[in-house]
């Protein structure tokens, strides 16, 4: 008898693993059969490659000068021309770009990462710790994301590198109230209340049940935190706060550029029109994603 449990146990198991597993393949198929979505993908890759290769595909340091050549449009020496200072702006749009993909990248990664905790621990114990919790994320989504970086920048420092954590504080407050109330919709399904009653620990059950039904609007959640992070980066390198220079930012290489627009508008149009192919392509994957994690999505429209 207790063997025939036992077996009937494992095969269970298996069985709830290859679903599992069926419905992530399923899932990556719809999103790779999706060309927008792939097409979304590959050019952001393409571009965080770029950035990330910057030191072998430019045979000029960002902060290299050439006072005799300022101002100079694309040409076989400097194919994107050169800046004010006659810095070489392809290597410059590099560099920056491994900056501020950087920074969007890892604050939404730890915001992710702070965030499920946080909700995870709220809408799954409730009680005491849902109360001060829920008390302080509303709080904090209540402030104006600008005046959240400026308020956690001047309290970790100014021009510390603090910079990426000021940014992964405004993002948090949105991944652990989208956690909590998933968590909190599924928490009292039936096969929870059966998990308990089988005698499995909390933190089986949040492993096998909570964070995996919470797994795809988190997944989908942090491509558009990344977009967010991306175009929250450049306004505020374009107003001054985050990067300091000389360090090249897309954001404050558009701000650079403004006063030469007549000149050379390319010093403006460079930065902007890759931000906007970063911004663009995420969105699109991020709608493939979507589509793929959540059938009743694309069957809605």
């Amino acid at each position: 008898m207790i063997t025939d449990t036992g077996a009937g146990a494992v095969k269970t198991r298996g069985l709830r693993r290859t679903l599992s597993d069926s419905i992530w393949t399923e899932t990556l198929r719809k999103l790779f059969g999706n060309k927008t979505a792939t097409a979304g993908l590959i050019v952001f890759v393409l571009v965080c490659l770029a950035c990330a290769l910057a030191p072998w595909l430019s045979k000029w340091g960002y902060m290299d000068v050439n006072f005799s050549r300022p101002l100079e449009r694309p040409s076989a020496t400097y194919i994107l021309g050169t800046d004010h200072l006659g810095r070489d702006m392809f290597t410059r749009l590099l560099y920056g770009g491994r900056r501020t993909l950087r920074i969007a990248l890892g604050s939404t990664l730890m915001a992710a990462a702070a965030g499920c905790f946080v909700g995870l621990t709220a809408g799954y114990f409730g009680g005491k710790a849902d109360f001060v919790l829920s008390h302080v994320l509303d709080m904090l989504a209540s402030v104006p994301v600008f005046l959240l970086i400026i308020i956690a920048e001047a309290m970790l420092g100014w021009g510390r590198g603090n910079f990426i954590y000021a940014m992964a504080i405004s993002a948090f407050p949105q991944f652990a109230r989208l956690v909590r109330a998933s968590v909190m919709s599924i928490k009292g399904n039936e096969y929870i209340e059966a998990s308990r009653a089988l005698g499995v620990s909390h933190t089986g059950i949040i492993l096998r049940h909570i964070l995996r039904n919470v797994s795809p609007s988190l997944i989908v959640r942090f491509t558009g935190g990344v977009t967010e992070a991306l175009i929250l980066c450049t306004i505020m390198g374009y107003i001054g706060i985050g990067i300091n220079p000389p360090t090249p930012e897309w954001g404050a290489l558009a701000f650079l550029g403004k006063a030469y627009i007549r000149v050379n508008p390319l010093l403006i149009i460079l930065p902007c029109a890759v931000i906007a192919i970063c911004v663009i392509s995420l969105s699109l994957f991020g709608d493939g994603l979507r589509d793929a994690l959540d059938p009743g999505a694309s069957s809605g429209k």
